[in-house]
């Protein structure tokens, strides 16, 4: 359960993600330089499954993954399953948005549950590939697409109220720019609860806040293991 915001500038762009998760998975890693086949990159690793759900790598290339709970039961009783945030650690080498894609479309799928992943690169248009458990659908300039949203909890109702909040803030604002996406992610409207952009259920919650910055001075992870909402300092890493 996630969502994800983009915003592009000369030279690069700025990525956002919440990350939304039961209360009784282990929390997360926090981030760290690693490497994948030579290739640096940073990212957080999940405490249950030693996947990722977000990364940036040295060439300024950044992935995230977003589970598509609406195409979970048509793979009900099927499995064993490879974790989905696996892939985002095995792509981390990748030099383009295109090589990450092709690889993912090129692969074996059926040991993976429905995804949805999202490339950013500097001077390109965001790419989106979805896995539905039956096909892979690509999609080669998903600027529309933004922001992205996952839930378990009836998925039309979260994405019309966060949909409409996002409007609502972009009409208000102007423009979008990372101030706008700031607001975005930590907002509890309508009210703090399942519809909210920073989350809060009984049963789960925004866990952690990341923002990815790549532009010519550099490339910058900061990392927040709470929600946006509370508070406290951010761990920040650069390549």
């Amino acid at each position: 359960m996630c969502t994800v915001s983009w915003v592009h500038h000369e030279g690069g762009y700025r990525l956002f993600s919440n990350r939304d998760e039961k209360r009784t998975r282990k929390p997360a890693l926090p981030p760290a330089v690693q490497a994948q086949r030579g290739v640096r990159f940073l990212a957080p690793i999940d405490g249950d499954a030693g996947g990722s759900w977000i990364g940036v790598n040295q060439f300024g290339l950044s992935l995230c993954l977003l589970n598509r709970y609406q195409d979970d039961a048509s793979m009900m009783g099927a499995g064993p399953w490879t974790s989905r945030g696996r892939l985002i650690l095995e792509l981390m080498d990748a030099a383009t948005t295109r090589e990450a894609r092709d690889r993912v479309a090129a692969a074996d799928l059926a040991a993976y549950r429905p995804f949805t992943l999202l490339a950013l690169e500097p001077g390109c248009p965001a790419r989106l590939l979805h896995w539905t458990g039956r096909e892979c659908r690509l999609l080669d300039d998903a600027e529309r697409e933004m922001p992205l949203t996952s839930s378990s909890f009836d998925l039309p109702g979260v994405l019309a109220a966060r949909g409409e909040h996002f409007a609502r803030l972009r009409a208000e604002h102007g423009r979008i720019d990372e101030t706008l996406l700031r607001r975005f992610h930590s907002s509890h409207l309508p009210s703090a609860s399942a519809y909210s952009t920073c989350m809060h259920r009984e049963d789960a919650q925004t866990v952690s806040f990341t923002a990815i910055s790549v532009s010519p001075d550099g490339i910058h992870l900061a990392y927040r293991p709470n929600a946006p909402c509370i508070d406290g300092p951010a761990e920040v890493l650069s390549l």
